[in-house]
């Protein structure tokens, strides 16, 4: 039907990717366990998801962009991965997201 846009999927051990098939994104959230699994000086790290919604009046009308990144559990909590997913193209205001 084509309103499907993203999935998103818990972990798989090391793998944190994002890919496209058929026009839907598949989306590992990363790996941020400390006992099961990883390598010695890998930072861990979790993926956030940001829905950006359309408002109405009296409502939401809507998505409007889907975005994602990944946090890493470093002294910073540092960015990094930064995707804009989907984003409707009949939205000429988004212009103000910049990745």
């Amino acid at each position: 039907m084509g309103d499907v846009k993203g999935v998103f999927l818990g972990h798989d051990h090391l793998n944190d990717f994002c890919g496209n098939l058929n026009g839907i994104w598949f989306c590992y959230g990363g790996g941020f366990g400390y006992h099961a699994y990883g390598r010695p000086h890998w930072p861990r790290r979790a993926r956030v998801i940001y829905t950006q919604l359309k408002k109405g009046q009296r409502s939401w009308m809507g998505v409007e962009s889907i975005q994602t990144w990944k946090l890493l559990d470093d002294e910073n909590l540092s960015k990094i991965d930064e995707q804009v997913l989907w984003r409707d193209s009949d939205n000429d205001s988004y212009q103000s997201v910049h990745l």
